[in-house]
């Protein structure tokens, strides 16, 4: 029993030593914690004062200023005991500030954790620049709201440079308006003045038609042979003009809007009457040749239209053969598509040139097509006559080969209802 006493007193001690050794541990250990702290938190000052393109500074949870950097300083103008303790409305524009603009930005903050905005604020001495402004709400972590930090950067230059280059891309959208409209105009010139020239120029061109006529026959006297070979030269020097008038007059209908009458046609028979017509006005140095299946070759087309751009290829081939040659004129069933090939022997022409020859009076001229006459007009009304039936013309060709051209139309439905 003696021997108790002293060893419960041992144990107190033993255990009095512990909690004091522990206590010194934490007491230590908090040290150093309150130390790395201090230190963190002066690094961290002296990381926020030393930044001068942007202004960090913090604002309590009404919007009153609690610290300033020297960011804030040199880009708002005001040292830290001029403005902390003022409302961060002080930065904003009158009318800005008048509009609720500082109360919304702190709104929307506390609301989302974060407002982000960029608009005109103004420097101590009244001057304006153009600011980038993040605002963050600050909580502790029962989510109390302590206040926000507000993060300033001034890109005025920034902001000018895009105002200037949207005032660019503003005038050049203006001058490509004001060019469209003069293309507009040029374009509603052009076609009055097609109009006028077609209607204007037929009555005399059928005049000498008309005397040429005339001089053929005897009428006017009776001709020798050099008489008879220049008014055939005239006759046909006339035919290519009054065939330009009228695709004058055909240019001008188009641009002024046409009216399309499909009707259900058999491709091989409108193929053949325009190889008909081109065979009985062309010379004999060419050979038409054509070429169609035996059934019928139903398309949906406007005829005359369709007669139109089947004509302009035909006389097309011819033109530009001027050697003569074979000229072969071949439909078929190509389904969804009715075609008609037309095939040359001609001048053809380089690949680099095609996409200028559907072109309104997209003529390529070379030494060789000088000497034809035309207006480019032919191929030009040939496509969009195709077009309008809800087809299209391509071409192939070489140069000195000859050339090929295709107009596809759609076929008819089989139960003959267009």
């Amino acid at each position: 029993m003696g021997d108790t006493k002293p060893k419960a007193n041992r144990a107190k001690a033993d255990m009095v030593l512990d909690l004091a050794v522990r206590n010194a541990t934490l007491l230590a250990q908090t040290q150093a914690t309150a130390t790395e702290l201090r230190t963190s938190d002066e690094r961290f000052r002296l990381l926020v004062e030393g930044v001068r393109d942007y202004a960090i500074f913090l604002l309590d949870s009404a919007g009153h200023v609690t610290s300033w950097n020297q960011g804030a300083e040199r880009i708002k103008g005001y040292r830290a005991d001029e403005i902390i303790g003022r409302h961060f409305s002080t930065f904003y524009q009158p009318e800005d500030a008048a509009a609720g603009e500082p109360a919304r930005g702190l709104r929307v903050a506390e609301a989302e954790g974060r407002f982000e905005a960029e608009g005109w604020r103004v420097r101590k001495d009244g001057s304006r620049f153009w600011a980038s402004v993040v605002i963050t709400a600050l909580r502790d972590e029962a989510g109390r709201l302590r206040g926000f930090a507000k993060v300033t950067r001034d890109i005025t230059e920034r902001k000018r440079m895009q105002d200037q280059l949207l005032e660019a891309e503003h005038r050049e959208v203006v001058k490509l308006r004001e060019h469209a409209d003069r293309m507009a105009a040029l374009e509603r010139t052009k076609s009055q003045f097609l109009n006028l020239a077609s209607h204007e120029l037929r009555t005399p061109v059928s005049l000498i038609r008309g005397y040429l006529s005339l001089f053929e026959e005897g009428d006017l006297g009776e001709l020798n042979e050099r008489g008879h070979q220049a008014v055939s030269v005239m006759r046909a020097q006339a035919r290519e003009l009054n065939l330009l008038l009228g695709r004058m007059l055909e240019v001008a209908r188009l641009e002024e809007g046409v009216d399309i009458s499909g009707k259900r046609l058999d491709l091989r028979r409108v193929a053949g009457e325009a190889v008909a017509a081109v065979r009985g006005q062309a010379g004999a140095a060419h050979r038409f040749t054509l070429v169609a299946p035996d059934q019928t070759v139903p398309v949906v087309a406007d005829p005359r239209q369709l007669r139109t751009a089947l004509d302009n290829l035909l006389n097309n081939s011819v033109k530009y053969s001027p050697d003569g040659g074979d000229v072969v004129c071949r439909v078929l069933a190509a389904p969804p598509w009715g075609e008609v090939e037309v095939q040359d022997h001609g001048l053809g022409m380089e690949p680099a040139q095609l996409d200028h020859l559907f072109r309104p009076f997209g003529r390529i001229v070379t030494d060789q097509t000088a000497p034809i006459l035309g207006a480019g007009l032919g191929l030009y009304l040939s496509r969009e006559y195709a077009r309008l039936q809800g087809g299209d013309i391509t071409v192939k060709s070489e140069r000195g080969q000859g050339s090929t051209f295709t107009l596809r139309v759609p076929l008819a439905a089989i139960d003959g209802t267009g």
